[in-house]
């Protein structure tokens, strides 16, 4: 493998996202200093967000170290299309920050303090997003229009 074919935008949502794995492993909620849950207890917003993570790593590893592999076209161009996956992975895992998480049966419920894993899992989301955007850029920083002739709209000023 050639790391030296990887962008700067590569490295980053790489990273971020064997990242958001290792922190799915981590305490997301504990109460009293014992672990309670992980990021994979919680299907929508743990697993799906590192599975997203995952698969915007094998999409750098397809596109940067596989000669023969052809991705297929899609409706819009491939940086927009990792910017929305890893916009998405960021918001299931801000929707599990901001909810929270308690247990109980009976009619008595115990609220979970949440970890330092949910934090840790957040900010790898935030820097799949940036990695993300990063990748949109360097394709253009167009949802689907044509090529960009570097010319605004002219002003009769």
């Amino acid at each position: 493998m050639d790391f030296s074919k990887l962008t700067t935008s590569d490295k980053v949502i790489a990273g971020s996202g064997i990242a958001l794995l290792i922190f799915s492993f981590l305490p997301w909620f504990t109460y009293g200093g014992v672990t309670g849950r992980n990021g994979w207890d919680f299907f929508v917003t743990g697993l799906i967000p590192v599975l997203l993570g995952l698969v915007l790593v094998a999409y750098v590893a397809l596109t940067r170290f596989s000669e023969s592999t052809k991705l297929p076209d899609l409706p819009v161009p491939y940086g927009l299309a990792v910017l929305a996956v890893a916009g998405l992975a960021a918001v299931l895992i801000l929707l599990r920050l901001i909810i929270g998480y308690k247990v109980g049966a009976f009619g008595f419920s115990v609220h979970l303090h949440r970890g330092y894993g949910l934090y840790l899992s957040f900010l790898a989301a935030l820097g799949l997003v940036g990695g993300g955007f990063m990748k949109y850029q360097e394709e253009g920083g167009k949802a689907g229009a044509g090529p960009s002739t570097g010319t605004g709209p002219q002003t009769p000023f």
